[in-house]
Formats: C-alpha cells, sequence, structure tokens
C-alpha cells in the first residue's frame, strides 16, 4: 500500500482545507476521499496539481519507488526491531551514502523512522528527539507505514524520557498489533517500564517471557540484560539481599556476553542496593565505576543523582554541587524532564532554599510524577513536601501529605 493518499490528506488538514476545497477546479470530491483511502488509481496529471495546491515536493507524491532501496530500509528496520548492532549499523552507512532528497514517500517515510530507532539504539538521544518531532507531526502518514514500528519506537523513546504512562500505552498498542507473534525486544521494555510503576509481578512476566525468548536464539547480552530487571525488581521489593546476590553473579559473567553499558548497569544497582542499605562509601564506589564505562552518561543520570544524594547527605556541598551541576546539565541538553527536576530539588535543598522547593514542588515536581506513572518517586516527593509544609507550620496540609507517602517509598 502507497502512502501517497495518507500524505494528501495530511497536507490538506494541515492547511485547513476541506476535500471540497481541495478538489475545486481539479478533480472531483469523490476521487480525493478514494484517493486519501488508497481506493483508486494515480492520474498523474491529477496528482501534480494537488502537489500544487497543497505545496507538496512533487518528488514526495511522483517519484519512483527504488525496490532495492525499499529492501535495504526493511532489512535495517528488521535489524533495529532486534537489536543486532552491527548490522543496523551496516546498513546505516549503505543508506545514508544512496539517500537522496528526491524519496518518495513510501521510502521517505520509512527511512526516517529506521533513523528514529538507530539514533536510539545508538543513544543520541538530541538526533532521536528531533526525529521524533518530525514523525509524531506526521503521525498519520507513520502509522499507516509501518505501525508496528512507529508505536514499539516512540514507546522506546518515552521509557528513555522517563515518561511511563506515555511510554506504556505505545507499547500496549503495539503489543496489541503484533498479535500472536513475539518479539522478545518489546517484551524487555515493556517489563523496564512496569518496574517504574512498581508492577513487579507485570515487570517480571515480561522479563521472563523475552529471557525464554532470548534464550531460545542464544542471545546472551539480552538474557542478561532481562536478568538486570529481575534484580531490579528484587529492589523494589526490598529484598536488597537476594538483589545483592544476583548482580554480584552477573558481576562475574565472562565479559564477552556483556555490553559495556550491562556491566555499568549492574554496578549501578550494587550501588543503589548499597544505598538502600545506607552504606553510602559503598555505594559512592559502585557509582563511581559505572560512570567510568564507554557509555552515553544520559542513560546513567540516575547513578550521577544518586551520587549527588550521598554528598549532599555527608554535607559534602563541594562535591554535592559539582554532581548535580554536572547531572543537570546533561539533562537539560538531552531535554530529560525527570531529571532536571530531580537535580533542581537536590540543588534548593543543598542551598536551603526552602520556599522556593516549597513552590516548585507543588507546581512541577508532584504533577510531572503524578503524569508519568512513578508511584515510588511520587511517594518520596509527596514525604518531601510535607516535611517543608511541617517546618512551615502548616501542620493539617503537612499530615495529608504524609498520610499520601505512608506507604516505604525509595530515593
Amino acid at each position: 500500500m502507497t502512502l501517497v493518499g495518507k500524505t494528501i490528506k495530511w497536507y490538506r488538514t494541515g492547511k485547513g482545507l476541506t476535500q471540497e476545497q481541495l478538489a475545486e477546479g481539479i478533480c472531483s470530491v469523490t476521487y480525493i476521499s478514494k484517493l486519501e483511502n488508497g481506493l483508486v488509481e494515480f492520474n498523474e496529471d491529477i496528482l501534480r496539481k494537488l502537489s500544487q495546491r497543497l505545496d507538496i515536493k512533487q518528488s514526495l507524491i511522483l517519484s519512483r519507488k527504488n525496490p532495492s532501496l525499499e529492501e535495504d530500509l526493511k532489512g535495517w528496520l528488521e535489524h533495529i526491531h532486534i537489536f543486532h548492532i552491527p548490522e543496523m549499523k551496516k546498513f546505516y552507512n549503505k543508506l545514508t551514502s544512496s539517500i537522496t532528497d528526491d524519496l518518495h514517500v513510501d521510502h521517505h517515510t520509512l527511512y526516517y523512522l529506521g533513523l528514529f530507532g538507530h539514533y536510539l539504539l545508538m543513544d543520541q538521544l538530541n538526533e532521536a528527539e528531533k526525529i521524533f518531532k518530525y514523525i509524531t507531526n506526521r503521525s498519520m502518514v507513520f502509522k499507516a507505514c509501518a505501525p508496528y514500528s512507529f508505536y514499539k519506537f516512540v514507546g522506546i523513546y518515552y521509557r528513555r524520557k522517563g515518561l511511563y504512562n506515555h511510554a506504556i500505552e505505545h507499547l500496549e498498542t503495539a503489543e496489541e498489533i503484533l498479535g500472536d507473534e513475539e518479539d522478545p525486544e518489546l517484551h524487555l521494555v515493556m517489563a523496564q517500564v512496569y518496574n517504574r510503576f512498581n508492577d513487579i509481578l507485570i515487570s517480571n512476566k515480561h522479563a521472563q517471557k523475552a529471557f525464554k525468548l532470548f534464550q531460545d536464539k542464544l542471545y546472551y547480552v539480552r538474557m542478561i540484560d532481562c536478568q538486570v530487571v529481575l534484580g531490579v525488581n528484587y529492589c523494589l521489593v526490598g529484598d536488597y539481599y537476594s538483589a545483592e546476590n544476583y548482580f554480584v553473579k552477573l558481576k562475574e559473567v565472562d565479559g564477552e556476553h556483556l555490553l559495556d553499558k550491562t556491566r555499568a548497569n549492574i554496578h549501578h544497582h550494587i550501588g543503589y542496593i548499597r544505598f538502600h542499605m545506607q552504606r553510602y562509601d559503598e555505594a559512592q564506589k559502585y557509582f563511581k565505576k559505572a560512570l567510568d564505562f564507554n557509555i552515553s552518561e544520559s542513560d546513567f543520570l540516575n547513578a550521577r543523582y544518586l551520587l549527588s544524594y550521598i554528598h549532599v547527605l555527608k554535607k559534602d556541598h563541594y562535591l554535592a554541587k559539582k554532581h548535580i551541576n554536572h547531572g543537570l546539565m546533561i539533562a537539560k541538553n538531552i531535554n530529560h524532564q525527570r531529571y532536571i527536576v530531580k537535580f533542581k530539588v537536590l540543588k534548593m535543598q543543598l542551598e536551603k532554599r526552602d520556599g522556593e522547593l516549597l513552590d516548585y514542588l507543588q507546581h512541577k515536581v508532584l504533577p510531572f510524577f503524578e503524569n508519568s506513572g512513578e508511584e515510588v518517586e511520587l511517594k518520596h516527593y509527596y514525604y518531601l513536601y510535607g516535611q517543608l509544609l511541617y517546618q512551615n507550620k502548616r501542620y493539617k496540609k503537612a499530615a495529608e501529605y504524609f498520610m499520601l507517602a505512608r506507604d516505604h517509598y525509595m530515593v
């Protein structure tokens, strides 16, 4: 199915034109309706006139499709979906040297979906954000092109940005589109999102399903990534002893089966466990080790955040400020609102700007985490807000927030 009709509809609605207004003097309204729904043969003369009226670049809907290029684009997408980075890079290098400005819309759309997925896997979040804005603005066309890729990649993007409610909405739609087929990468990312909701049973179900599928393919690297999620879930139920044993064993896995990113993740979570056991010196050592790996720091902002938190607890203002500013700079650079608010709160606490912090929690932080779906984080900030209210002798209001935070919470 070609995307010419959907492209015309997108441009028409973007200009606020009715089908009648677009058709006037060119063709019948019936033809426009059938064209937009892919129910009519194309008339090049009509398409040319429509493109002129809508200011569409003519090559987008009139150029010839290249079967060889289409095959390469689909191959690229396939390797992105299965997390096969070496082959993905080969296709990327081949395609970027052959892509031109006069692509047919079918190829143009596949290319940008592939580019979006490619940037996500390569941790190039700033580039991914630019593509995200482009494809979501034209979601009508991109959903028609490859709905599964669209919903899966957008879901992964939202997870990376800490917008978990949006992430799971898109990932569950992808799962529905997939039907009876199985994609272990989809199960893995859903497991990662559900543990942010503290839905441990659902997270474990997806992680175990992904593990079995990766095991069938002998894909050891991703099997270990599934085990990392299961280890995190031990932390979330407060079983630090089991979690620590789990991650220490993973740390000893043969190096060829671990990416640097996975090793960093394991060290980070051992640090996370030691942090919650209040063994801060040990935690600090593991967080520093995690950040020493060849990784994108944007994926390890939590290690930087917890390092900052430890220095705040130790009243080491110099190092606390250094790590907070570094983390805030990274978060702002990739527009990661979750960590922008977390680092800003920590900075205000360090600088004892209680009045400003009270206002920031009320108007920015609490609404953000109420919308993100992260119950554990939300309880932490309810408790902090309650403390500040109590210090300001607003006891009744403080009690309300202490009640909201009464369950166990973590940083």
